[in-house]
């Protein structure tokens, strides 16, 4: 059964003015009834889980919405999502089952009135995902090769008024380790957490630590 998801939040937490940094996903699934907090990446807090061990000092022992926009506050950063409104072709919730029907314009104005110097996208470059609908659809660039391979680039100026960078996050969900254990960031980096129960995960924290510091 096709279903129709307006998305939760976009209006009750528009880009802050003061933020320099931005997350951007596409949209939160369908049932919010089943997330553990009214909030981007509420579902499965896969996100927050991992900043808050990057940052245990700004969160509290038990995840809560007051120490996430605390720690938001804190560092300067929103969130924002592409799609405003989708169809689903059924009960997933994977980018590529989405029929997007209104993306999220208003973000370009909102990122400009902003003092957001770096964005961050939740997914890359596949049907969708978070930077394609953003880089592709809503400014009509093209994704090179390079982009691709680097995960990151700069953006002009004649934009948004001030050059900004973009990033392509390695995702947060454990659903997404064995991807984790393929790229080129985690192989020049293992040696490092040789000693570790848990190399992968603790490799993910610093990597969130280092993006968000």
């Amino acid at each position: 059964m096709e279903r129709v998801t307006i998305h939760l939040y976009l209006d009750k937490y528009p880009v802050s003015p003061l933020a320099e940094k931005l997350i951007v996903g596409t949209i939160h699934p369908h049932d919010a009834s089943q997330f553990m907090l009214p909030f981007f990446y509420g579902n499965r807090l896969s996100i927050w889980k991992i900043l808050q061990q990057a940052f245990p000092e700004d969160f509290d022992s038990e995840l809560s919405l007051e120490s996430i926009l605390h720690f938001l506050d804190k560092h300067h950063i929103s969130m924002s999502d592409t799609i405003r409104e989708c169809r689903r072709t059924n009960e997933s919730a994977l980018d590529q089952d989405l029929i997007p029907t209104r993306l999220n314009w208003e973000l370009l104005d909102q990122i400009r009135q902003s003092k957001v110097h770096e964005i961050f996208f939740t997914s890359g470059f596949q049907k969708n995902n978070a930077f394609k609908l953003f880089y592709v659809d809503m400014l009509g660039q093209k994704i090179t090769h390079e982009i691709r391979h680097n995960r990151e680039l700069e953006l002009p100026a004649d934009l948004f008024g001030r050059s900004l960078k973009l990033t392509i996050l390695y995702s947060p969900s454990g659903a997404a380790n064995r991807a984790w254990a393929q790229t080129p960031i985690w192989k020049a980096n293992q040696h490092k957490y040789d000693g570790s129960p848990t190399p992968l995960h603790d490799f993910k924290v610093d990597y969130y630590r280092n993006k968000f510091s």
